[in-house]
């Protein structure tokens, strides 16, 4: 009996060791995903130091007006783009992509990438009050909507 009950013991101090083990190697992969994240829908969305979500159109189209294809009013289309902004609140050029395109030709696209490029900082996006790295998604019409740009008076 006194064996049974040596052995059981042993056993249990083995798989206790054990499982441990696993759960500190589970908690830093954990931590190594979380570091990596980009989030899409943060607590605290990134916002636009230069007049928030207007002062975005405004600066991206006014941008456009002059760097896209002078043609654009026979083109009716929109699309998405996709980019990420530091926990610095920084664009990152790398991270620009075309996320839907509604038949905007490749020409208008390349104009609206590099007008993103020339966009302002943002105030960061955040989770539980920390500034996180976030995607964010910004449609682009065309024609360009004259009323989202404000001319100086």
């Amino acid at each position: 009996m006194k064996k049974w009950f040596f052995l059981l013991t042993i056993l249990c101090i083995v798989l206790l060791h054990m499982s441990c083990k696993t759960h500190q190697q589970t908690s830093k992969l954990n931590e190594k995903v979380v570091e990596n994240e980009i989030f899409y829908e943060p607590e605290q969305q990134p916002y636009y130091l230069h007049g928030g979500s207007a002062g975005l159109l405004n600066d991206l189209y006014s941008t456009l007006l002059h760097t896209a294809p002078v043609t654009q009013e026979c083109i009716k289309s929109r699309a998405v783009v996709k980019f990420s902004i530091s926990e610095d609140g920084v664009i990152d050029p790398n991270s620009i992509k075309i996320f839907s395109n509604k038949s905007v030709p490749e020409a208008y696209m390349d104009a609206a990438i590099e007008a993103i490029k020339k966009l302002g900082n943002f105030e960061p996006g955040k989770m539980n009050g920390i500034p996180q790295k976030v995607w964010y998604n910004l449609p682009i019409l065309y024609p360009i909507p004259l009323d989202k740009i404000k001319t100086k008076e």
